[in-house]
């Protein structure tokens, strides 16, 4: 084992390559692929993930990224975490390609924690408070497409989200965002993908604006909420955002109504 880590470690992204070039070999290159995950147990092979799932878990799940700590961090593995599910972190440029060329391993399907459509298992319960919870944000959903217009494809309720208010996620065909960055470094007239926003129905933050929403729904403060989340969610995953004077401005005046709020509740119970 430490010798084969050695080799990858000087020839993994040549094999990560063949999966794309010589999809033939998948089966046999799968066997020799290593990527590290959240259980910080160093490379792991893909044979040693699939003995370690949870006999209810279905796939195996990635997440994409420019570096391990950002991959750690991403939101949207959360519901995954919390599930117990190991996550594997693909942070070489060539994993797009690699993970279309192998697309599954010994009969389980490889699949983004970042892409749209991700289906966690649920009690018919948890599904019917689900469909609950997506009926009474439309409203606000709606509210959130209409600030951010031709920014996102579509604002949806979230099931992969428990501590992060928003994510965006990449719609079906598209490639993840930061692979799509550095190809635009080679070629700046790149059509740029619209993203899907998804966000938490359980986050407080969205339900204090859907409370905001309920009451004014054309509250110019819900607007530029929404804004700054859309942002949030930009660097999250690590993208630049359009116009950070306007979000440094945001992040000012929400700054400056939380610490006045807290100042005059200071000044109240010392009264």
């Amino acid at each position: 084992a430490e010798d084969y880590g050695k080799f990858w470690a000087a020839f993994g992204a040549v094999l990560k390559e063949g999966l794309h070039a010589d999809p033939e070999h998948r089966e046999r290159l799968g066997k020799l692929v290593r990527w590290e995950s959240n259980r910080d147990l160093g490379p792991v092979s893909l044979t040693d993930y699939v003995s370690r799932m949870p006999a209810h878990q279905e796939a195996i799940y990635y997440v994409m990224a420019e570096t391990r700590k950002a991959a750690a961090g991403s939101p949207h593995i959360e519901a995954l975490q919390k599930k117990g599910f190991e996550v594997l972190f693909m942070t070489d440029p060539v994993d797009e390609w690699a993970v279309d060329g192998l697309r599954e391993f010994t009969g389980k399907k490889l699949v983004s924690a970042m892409k749209a459509g991700l289906k966690l298992d649920a009690s018919a319960e948890e599904q019917q408070a689900r469909d609950e919870r997506a009926g009474v944000l439309k409203p606000l959903c709606e509210r959130f497409q209409e600030v951010l217009k031709e920014r996102v494809r579509e604002v949806k309720a979230s099931d992969r989200l428990t501590d992060s208010p928003c994510c965006l996620v990449v719609p079906e065909g598209g490639m993840h965002a930061h692979v799509e960055r550095m190809l635009r470094t080679y070629d700046r007239n790149m059509p740029e993908t619209r993203r899907v926003l998804e966000i938490n129905p359980a986050h407080p933050v969205i339900a204090a604006l859907e409370a905001l929403h309920q009451r004014d729904r054309t509250s110019a403060q819900v607007a530029e909420w929404i804004a700054l989340l859309h942002d949030q969610a930009l660097l999250s995953e690590g993208s630049p955002i359009d116009d950070p004077a306007a979000f440094a401005r945001r992040v000012t005046t929400l700054l400056a109504d939380v610490t006045g709020r807290a100042a005059g509740a200071t000044a109240a119970s010392a009264e």
